[in-house]
C-alpha cells in the first residue's frame, strides 16, 4: 500500500512517494488529517504555518551589564515600550515577557558604547563652549546698546554745545568790531564763556567714559569672537566625527531557528533611554522578520536616526512592512 504524504506550505504542496516527506518553516498551527480509504489507500496531511505574529513571541532578559547606568527595572520598562511600537498598530500582543524564555534581550557593555560616552563627553564640551559663547554675545549685545545709546546722548549734546559756542563767538566777534561791548552786555558773555567752559569740561568727561567704555566694547567683541572660533572649531571636529549616519549597529538580533523565533536581541549601545526603545523597536521589528526600509524617518530604516525627537511612531514604509510580515493584506 503507497502512503502519499502532502504538505501545504505558504501554498504549495510537495509529495513524496513510499515515505513521509515533511517540511516545516514556522510554528504549525493545525493540521488536518483525511484518510480516505479505497483501493490505492491514500493518506493526505494539510499543514498550515503559522505567521511571525500570530502568537506572542515569549522573551527573557538575558546578560545585563551595570556599566550602561540603567538599572533592569528600567531596562525592562524600555523593552515594554519598544513592544508598544509594534502592538499598538496590531492591537493585540505579539510579545511577552516571560523570565524563563529561551528567546534572550541582553545589555552588553563594549567599546560601541564606549565611543557613545565619548561622544557624549564630546557633546557636553559643545555645549559648554556654545553656552561661553552664548553669554559673551548676549553681554556683548547688552553693553554695546548702552554705548550706542549713551554715545547718541553725548552726540546731541556736543551738537547743542557747538551751537551756543558759534553764538557766543559771533557775539564777541560783534561787539569786537564795535570796539568793546557795553556793560550789560559785557556781562552776559562772561556769564555764557562760564557756562560754555562748564559744558566743555562735561563733555570731555563724557568723552573720556565712552572712551573707556569702547576700549571695554573692543575687549567683549575680542572674548566673543574667540569663543565664537573655538565653538567652530568644536562643532567642526564633531561633525567630521559624528556627523554623518551610523549604520544600525548599536543592537543586533541573532536568529537560532527554530519552529518559533529562538534567538535573541543583543544591545551595545544607546546615547539615552530614547535611543533604548529606539534600538529595542528596531531589533523586535527584524524578529518579526521585518527588513529594512528606505524611508530614513523610519524605525526600521538601516541608519540610526538618534537625534529625532518626540515618541516613537512607524512611518507608513513601517507599517507596509509589519502588514506583510503579519500577512495582514
Amino acid at each position: 500500500m503507497l502512503l502519499f504524504s502532502l504538505t501545504l506550505i505558504k501554498g504549495r504542496v510537495r509529495v513524496h512517494l513510499g515515505g513521509v516527506y515533511v517540511i516545516v518553516l514556522g510554528m504549525v498551527k493545525s493540521i488536518f488529517m483525511i484518510t480516505t480509504l479505497g483501493a490505492a489507500g491514500v493518506l493526505f496531511w494539510y499543514t498550515a504555518v503559522l505567521g511571525p505574529c500570530d502568537r506572542p513571541l515569549a522573551y527573557s532578559i538575558g546578560q545585563f551589564d551595570t556599566q550602561f547606568g540603567v538599572s533592569e527595572e528600567t531596562f525592562k520598562a524600555k523593552i515594554k515600550e519598544a513592544e508598544t511600537v509594534w502592538e499598538t498598530t496590531l492591537e493585540r500582543d505579539i510579545f511577552s515577557y516571560e523570565p524563563n524564555a529561551k528567546f534572550k534581550i541582553n545589555l552588553i557593555f563594549d567599546e560601541r558604547q564606549k565611543v557613545t560616552v565619548a561622544k557624549q563627553k564630546t557633546e557636553f564640551g559643545l555645549s559648554a563652549v556654545e553656552d561661553v559663547f552664548k553669554n559673551l554675545d548676549s553681554s556683548f549685545n547688552i553693553f554695546k546698546a548702552k554705548y550706542e545709546a549713551r554715545a547718541a546722548s553725548y552726540e546731541v549734546a556736543s551738537a547743542s554745545f557747538k551751537r551756543r559756542q558759534f553764538e557766543y563767538e559771533s557775539k564777541v566777534n560783534y561787539w569786537n568790531s564795535r570796539g568793546g561791548a557795553p556793560t550789560k552786555e559785557y556781562a552776559e558773555l562772561q556769564n555764557e564763556a562760564k557756562a560754555l567752559q562748564r559744558e566743555s569740561s562735561t563733555l570731555n568727561q563724557e568723552a573720556s567714559a565712552l572712551n573707556a567704555m569702547s576700549r571695554e566694547l573692543n575687549a567683549l567683541l575680542k572674548q566673543r569672537n574667540d569663543a565664537a572660533e573655538r565653538y567652530n572649531k568644536v562643532a567642526e571636529d564633531y561633525n567630521k566625527k559624528y556627523g554623518h549616519g551610523l549604520e544600525f549597529d548599536q543592537a543586533e538580533y541573532i536568529s537560532e531557528g527554530g519552529l518559533w523565533p529562538i534567538g535573541k536581541i543583543n544591545v551595545y549601545q544607546f546615547g539615552d533611554t530614547r535611543d533604548l526603545t529606539l534600538a529595542l523597536a528596531h531589533e523586535f521589528g527584524h524578529a518579526l522578520s521585518m527588513d529594512h526600509v528606505e524611508n530614513s524617518k523610519s524605525i526600521m530604516y538601516y541608519l540610526t536616526q538618534s537625534d529625532t525627537l518626540g515618541p516613537l511612531t512607524p512611518s507608513a514604509e513601517d507599517l507596509t512592512e509589519l502588514r506583510r510580515v503579519c500577512r495582514m493584506d
